[in-house]
């Protein structure tokens, strides 16, 4: 490998590795409030609570097996932007929903990106190095995200506690678009090789 393709090479992980972190810190933050939201916005109970998530799982399961196991190798990062880009409406229609048919539908919503983001993003990863390295790119990436569900929550449930559902949930959607941004570099430096 050439110098200067081995610049490019780290330059792409590392803008790879940075969308991985803040997606999943946007994310984990947001999801780990959504508790705090139902509870005080729709009075869940810890059982509705539950079903909720069961819900959430269940269709993130149904969108893991049913779409992003079909997804043809060299369209993951194109899932990946859809995917972050659905997150938006999501948390907005979470954060600001009214009643039971917006929450849902930011619920759908939210399952989809989840089912899809980190598989694809993993999935171009691991497209990186040698096969010496793999383990140890892998490795950095799970790590990344590690960090990322540790500290997103902590930010995420202070603002929530501090200003409030609506502006924790519309921040965070928003900032959503940085990820996107990042990922439209890469793409670029993709398309200059």
């Amino acid at each position: 490998m050439t110098g200067f393709a081995c610049s490019l090479f780290l330059t792409d992980l590392r803008i790879l590795g940075l969308v991985y972190f803040l997606y999943l810190f946007l994310f984990s933050g947001l999801e780990y409030t959504l508790s705090f939201l139902v509870h005080q916005h729709f009075q869940f109970s810890s059982m509705q609570q539950g079903k909720m998530f069961f819900f959430i799982g269940i269709t993130m399961a149904l969108i893991q097996g049913g779409y992003t196991r079909q997804i043809k190798p060299g369209n993951e990062l194109k899932t990946v932007k859809r995917a972050i880009l659905l997150a938006i409406p999501a948390f907005l229609l979470i954060g600001w929903s009214g009643g039971m048919i917006h929450l849902s539908a930011g619920l759908l919503l939210y399952s989809f990106a989840a089912a899809a983001v980190v598989p694809c993003l993993s999935t171009v990863v691991s497209g990186y190095g040698s096969t010496s390295q793999k383990g140890a790119v892998m490795g950095i990436l799970r790590s990344l995200g590690a960090l990322a569900r540790a500290t997103g929550p902590i930010l995420s449930a202070a603002v929530y506690w501090l200003a409030g559902a609506k502006v924790c949930f519309t921040a965070c959607a928003f900032l959503f678009l940085i990820p996107l941004v990042l990922l439209g570099c890469l793409q670029e430096q993709t398309k200059e090789e």
